[in-house]
């Protein structure tokens, strides 16, 4: 046997008395009146949480440590965190295949404006980087450190687990040049690299 429900439209919670669910009972002895809650959409709650700026629209509630947003989501009756550029890539583009990222355009891992975020392999994300990587430090230049031994600067890009060495420069703008043209040469979704 069903249970029989709430008597106020969209209202599925159970009937405890006469015809009304245990709150809209409580809310009639109370007010004298039945007010309808109404509840945000799923939308509503999640795009209340971003701060639409002229380009990039930020996420302003809980954040990790690395930067990324982090929303509430319900799926099969279970609750569980989700990264909000995720969740913000699928309400505007659909379901995300199993084997694929969701990247920042822009390079602002708290952005979640659905222009900004493309579909890509976990290799494409990668590649779309800002900034030196840990090797790096010495020069700040992603592809270009410093070679203490011969007192010059090494260019070196990774592709497809392997090391390109593009040579040793004086110059260090000479050392990025080299990696940026080889970055443009190999990779496809390094856009910082293609603007300069």
């Amino acid at each position: 046997m069903d249970k029989l429900t709430c008597s106020i439209a969209e209202c599925e919670s159970p009937r405890q008395r006469r015809e009304w669910c245990k709150i809209h009972y409580s809310r009639l002895l109370r007010s004298g009146e039945i007010q309808r809650i109404k509840r945000p959409t799923f939308e509503e709650r999640f795009w209340a949480k971003v701060d639409k700026t002229a380009t990039c629209w930020n996420w302003t509630a809980s954040k990790d440590d690395d930067g990324y947003g982090h929303f509430l989501v319900k799926r099969n009756g279970k609750s569980y965190s989700d990264v909000a550029h995720r969740v913000a890539y699928e309400m505007t583009h659909g379901p995300i295949p199993a084997n694929k990222k969701i990247d920042h355009r822009c390079l602002n891992r708290a952005c979640v404006n659905p222009g900004h975020l493309r579909l890509t392999t976990h290799k494409q994300n990668m590649e779309n980087r800002a900034g030196a990587q840990r090797n790096n430090l010495t020069s700040g230049i992603r592809g270009v450190s410093w070679y203490a031994r011969g007192r010059q600067w090494k260019a070196t890009v990774r592709h497809n687990k392997v090391d390109y060495h593009l040579g040793y420069f004086d110059d260090i703008r000479e050392a990025e040049a080299a990696v940026v043209a080889k970055r443009n040469e190999l990779f496809t979704h390094n856009d910082l690299d293609r603007v300069a």
